[in-house]
């Protein structure tokens, strides 16, 4: 499973969002995901819809997760105070997993779209890969 959630990322979220609609974006990454498991119109429809409502999730958190860090931030120095600090770090944590949720929900909501064939062809190429990103591992 940990292969699959990698390749999901890899290849269906990374595509970068400055200056692109959100169907766009999706679009964009509905068409890497054909490129390598032939999707279907239908299978590209569904996909892109569910690229289009999960972008707006995640970016709402994205962007509260930035201002926590910024705060944050702010708050160090020789007259911190801890209780807002474990405050703010804890909202942090919270927003985190959401924003995890969110996007494993995302790749199996995706992964249910997909045939077993595109789904073993994806497992396959994410293992190609896999060795290349853990080279880089210490």
């Amino acid at each position: 499973m940990k292969v699959w959630k990698m390749i999901c990322a890899a290849v269906v979220l990374s595509v970068p969002m400055a200056a692109q609609s959100q169907a766009s974006i999706a679009a964009d990454q509905v068409a890497r995901l054909d490129s390598i498991v032939n999707l279907d119109k239908s299978q590209e429809k569904e996909i892109e819809g569910l690229l289009v409502a999960s972008e707006d999730k995640t970016e709402q958190l994205s962007r509260k997760i930035q201002a926590l860090k910024i705060q944050l931030g702010q708050e160090i120095g020789p007259d911190f105070d801890e209780r807002s600090i474990r405050k703010h770090s804890k909202k942090l944590g919270e927003l985190s997993g959401e924003l995890t949720a969110e996007t494993a929900l995302l790749q199996a909501k995706i992964q249910t779209v997909l045939t077993e064939d595109q789904r073993a062809l994806l497992l396959k190429r994410a293992q190609q890969i896999q060795p290349q990103s853990q080279a880089g591992s210490p």
